[in-house]
C-alpha cells in the first residue's frame, strides 16, 4: 500500500478503507427501551499476593472500541464482550480507547461523525473496561458539544471506579491525568492524541501536535506531571499521527517513544492505525543509543495465551504497545475467506496485552525525582518489575444473527466452527491466526 504523509489536522484514512469500512454516514435511533447495567467494582483483591510474596498488578490493555453501523444496531451491546469477559474481569484495571463521542442527545451516528449514545459505552464497562483514552482523531466529531457531553458522561462514571483521561476540565488547561489507587499501587495516567479531524474544541483536547518543538515541551511537561504525582507506574497513551492501516514502526517513531521511557512514562500505549503491531520490553538505561534486541518468547499463539517467557529479562522497566488493533469495529462487514491475507481483513483481528507488574513489599516510592525537570535527564529506574505479559489475540466475528461480537482467536474457538459445519470461516479464521501469530514481542537493551 503507497504510503501517505501524516498532518496534524487532516483525516488520516485511505479512500480505500473509506470505500470498503465506513460506506458513509448512517443515523439510527436508539435502541429502546434501556436501563443501564449494573456496575460491579473488581475487588481490591484482584492481584494481591500473600504477605510474604510481591505485590502485584495486573493490567489488560485493549485497541480500538469503534462504532459503526452494524456495531450499534445490535440489539444487546453486551454480546460484543462477553467472550472476553473471563480476561478483563480477571484483572485489576482494563484500558480501551473509546473511539467515538457519547452524547445522549443525538442519535448513533456512522463514520465520518461518529456518535454514540450512553448504551453502548454501558456495555463496555460493563464487560470489565474500566480505563478509558478519550483522546483521538474522533473526540469532536459531534463538535464541542460532543467533547463537552463525552467528558460529562465519563465524569459521572468515577464514582463507580472508572476513569479516563483525555478531554480537559476547562478549556486551555493542561494535560488531563488520572492518579488511579489499588491495594498498595498507584498508577498515573494520561491520554494525548497527535491527530484530530478538526478543530472544534481542540483546547478541550489533550493534543499534542508531532512537532519536534511541541515534543521537546511535551516530555519536560511529563517529567512535571511525574514529579507533582507520585506513583509506582506512568502510563500514557498516545493516539499516533501515523498512516492507518500499516504495519511498519519508524525509527523516527521508534527513538521519540524511548525519549518519552527517559522522560518518566513506563508503559506506552499507542493506537490509531486500526491493525496491530509488534509490543517491545525497553530496558532503561544511562547511555542512550546502546541498544541491542531480541525476541520476547516464541510469540503469541504458540499457546492460546501466548505468554511471553519474562525470564529472559528478569526485570525490565518499560513496555512500548505500537498498537493494539481493531477491539471492536465493522471495519472488516465482508471477511474475504478466499484470501484471509488480504489486507483490509487486518482491522478485523487485534490483541489484549495483558501485563502483571511486581514489587517488593514494602516498597519505597520509585517516583521522587531528584532532578528538576528542565534538565530531561533518564529517570530513575522504577521500582517494579515487568513479571509477564501475555498476548490474548482477539477477532471480530460475525454471528448468524449478525451481531458482530469479539472472540478469542484460538484453536478451540476454530474447532466450535468446525463442529458446527463452518468449515469456510473454521479455514478463515485458522489462516487468520497464523498471520497474526507473527505479530510478535521484543525486547530492547538500552
Amino acid at each position: 500500500m503507497k504510503k501517505k504523509k501524516c498532518f496534524p489536522l487532516i483525516l488520516c484514512c485511505p479512500l480505500a478503507f473509506y470505500l470498503v469500512s465506513c460506506a458513509g454516514s448512517v443515523k439510527t435511533e436508539p435502541v429502546m427501551p434501556y436501563e443501564p447495567p449494573e456496575i460491579t467494582l473488581k475487588t481490591e483483591q484482584a492481584s494481591a499476593a500473600e504477605p510474604d510474596k510481591p505485590s502485584a498488578l495486573t493490567l489488560t490493555f485493549a485497541g480500538d472500541i469503534m462504532a459503526h453501523t452494524p456495531n450499534f444496531r445490535m440489539k444487546n451491546y453486551r454480546l460484543i464482550y462477553a467472550d472476553i469477559e473471563s480476561i478483563i474481569k480477571n484483572d485489576d484495571f482494563s484500558f480501551a480507547n473509546f473511539e467515538t463521542p457519547v452524547h445522549a442527545g443525538r442519535p448513533y451516528e456512522n463514520y465520518p461523525n461518529f456518535n454514540v449514545q450512553p448504551p453502548y459505552a454501558d456495555a463496555a464497562i460493563a464487560a470489565g473496561f474500566d480505563v478509558f483514552s478519550l483522546a483521538n482523531n474522533h473526540t469532536n466529531d459531534q463538535e464541542s458539544d460532543g467533547v463537552a457531553q463525552t467528558y460529562a458522561y465519563f465524569k459521572t462514571k468515577e464514582s463507580s471506579g472508572v476513569y479516563a483521561a483525555g478531554i480537559k476540565e476547562k478549556p486551555g488547561a493542561g494535560i488531563s491525568y488520572q492518579v488511579i489507587r489499588k491495594n498498595d499501587w498507584t498508577i498515573l495516567y494520561a491520554a494525548v492524541t497527535e491527530i484530530l479531524n478538526r478543530h472544534t474544541s481542540k483546547d478541550r483536547i489533550d493534543y499534542v501536535e508531532p512537532a519536534a518543538a511541541r515534543r521537546e515541551t511535551f516530555r519536560t511537561e511529563l517529567q512535571t506531571l511525574r514529579s507533582e504525582n507520585p506513583c509506582d507506574v506512568f502510563v500514557l497513551s498516545i493516539h499516533t499521527c501515523e498512516d492507518e492501516y500499516v504495519p511498519d514502526i519508524t525509527t523516527v517513531r521508534r527513538n521519540y517513544y524511548y525519549s518519552l521511557i527517559d522522560s518518566g512514562v513506563d508503559i506506552i500505549w499507542a493506537n490509531h492505525p486500526h491493525i496491530a503491531k509488534e509490543w517491545e520490553i525497553v530496558t532503561r538505561s544511562e547511555t542512550a543509543g546502546e541498544t541491542g534486541t531480541e525476541t520476547a518468547g516464541a510469540g503469541a499463539g504458540t499457546t492460546e495465551s501466548g505468554t511471553a517467557d519474562a525470564a529472559k529479562n528478569p526485570a525490565p522497566s518499560a513496555l512500548v504497545m505500537y498498537a493494539l488493533g481493531n477491539t471492536i469495529s465493522g471495519q472488516r462487514y465482508a471477511p474475504d475467506l478466499a484470501n484471509p491475507a488480504n489486507e483490509r481483513d487486518n482491522t478485523g483481528d487485534g490483541y489484549l496485552i495483558q501485563v502483571r507488574l511486581e514489587k517488593e513489599r514494602p516498597s519505597d516510592s520509585s517516583t521522587s525525582e531528584s532532578a528538576e525537570p528542565e534538565e530531561r535527564v533518564p529517570q530513575p529506574a522504577p521500582s517494579f518489575r515487568i513479571a509477564d505479559v501475555t498476548p490474548y489475540l482477539i477477532t471480530t466475528y460475525i454471528d448468524p444473527a449478525r451481531n458482530y461480537v469479539i472472540k478469542q482467536l484460538n484453536d478451540t474457538f476454530i474447532e466450535n466452527l468446525a463442529a458446527e459445519g463452518k468449515t469456510a470461516y473454521a479455514a478463515y479464521f485458522a489462516a487468520r491466526k497464523e498471520i497474526m501469530e507473527n505479530i510478535k514481542g521484543t525486547y530492547t537493551q538500552r
